[in-house]
């Protein structure tokens, strides 16, 4: 490749990677322009909040369900342990399920 090509090839190269970082105009953070204060008041006084809270209403409710379902799910395992934690009842579930498991498993692989 000769220089001149090469030449080309990384200004090629720089318009890439600076399309790819969109940042393609820069404006100066000192030299910006601010919002004036009533046009903002006018926005927000603006907005139908009753169509936002339609619009969020579904999402909250499924985070909520969400917190909730998390917060019983510790709970659970929380129990478990304990529960599993006393050496009497751990031997005792494992005589009585772990017969049953081995016979869910050998009726399984006979189907």
């Amino acid at each position: 490749m000769t220089f001149e090509e090469q030449i080309m090839q990384e200004i090629k190269n720089n318009i890439l990677r600076t399309v790819g970082k969109e940042v393609i105009v820069k404006v100066d953070y000192q030299q910006r322009q601010a919002i004036p204060k009533e046009f903002i008041e006018q926005v927000w006084a603006s907005v139908d909040w009753s169509a936002v809270l339609e619009q969020i209403k579904p999402e909250i409710q499924n985070r909520i369900c969400n917190a909730i379902i998390g917060n019983m799910e510790t709970e659970i395992k929380t129990d478990v342990k304990s529960i599993l934690s006393v050496d009497g009842v751990r031997q005792k579930l494992r005589m009585q399920v772990y017969p049953q498991i081995i016979a869910n498993l050998d009726s399984d692989i006979k189907k």
